[in-house]
């Protein structure tokens, strides 16, 4: 349902308290909840962001009151209406880069568009590549120069051994078809040791601040 504070409509649900406030790290840990929960939160979030522009909150986002709610909308009214002008017209997009073991040859993926390409996975490798190859921190600094704003995804974490970058990125949805030839044209030049993943559209979780 949608309430609305100083100007701003705020989705929200109304949940059982003991099961989301009370018990909600409890039921964090339960991976089965989580993913039917988390789920459902994702295609809501999703769904309002295909019809108006909006500041998405990070699933576990709670309010014990409507109160508690219109005092942080509140405080944070300043802040909401730059993040607002700054996402306007645009979509996050993730990239993942991999470190591939076999050589081989790079793949080249068809796609009717850019936006197609951008949700396609690139295949390509590149010989001892390195975390900071230079070739692929020009491509970072090209997507970047594309973007409204990025966010570094850091290290590669101990679960994926071979990720040697991460990051989003916020891209007006005018440039995304430019912004699919650049990435085309970097993933072409990898002859061998990486794989590239891109995913999006999502919301802008990246770029929405502590807002909630």
């Amino acid at each position: 349902e949608s309430t609305r504070f100083d100007g701003f409509d705020c989705w929200i649900s109304r949940v059982d308290r003991s099961e989301y406030a009370d018990r909600l790290a409890e039921n964090m840990e339960n991976l089965e909840w989580l993913a039917m929960i988390g789920v459902r939160h994702q295609r809501a979030v999703a769904d309002l962001a295909s019809k108006l522009e909006m500041l998405p909150a990070r699933f576990g986002t709670v309010f014990l009151s409507e109160q508690s709610l219109k005092q942080h909308v509140a405080s944070g009214k300043k802040n909401f209406q730059t993040v607002f002008k700054k996402i306007a017209g645009s979509d996050e997009w993730g990239i993942k880069v991999f470190r591939v073991a076999q050589p081989g040859r790079a793949a080249i993926v068809e796609a009717a568009s850019g936006t197609d390409y951008l949700k396609s996975k690139a295949q390509s490798v590149m010989p001892r590549a390195k975390e900071e190859d230079p070739k692929l921190m020009e491509l970072v600094q090209a997507l970047s120069g594309l973007s409204v704003d990025t966010a570094s995804g850091g290290k590669a974490s101990s679960g994926q051994p071979s990720l040697v970058w991460h990051g989003s990125f916020l891209v007006r949805r005018s440039a995304q078809k430019k912004g699919a030839s650049t990435l085309r044209k970097f993933t072409a030049e990898f002859s061998e040791g990486y794989r590239v993943e891109c995913s999006g559209p999502w919301p802008p979780y990246s770029f929405v601040g502590q807002h909630g």
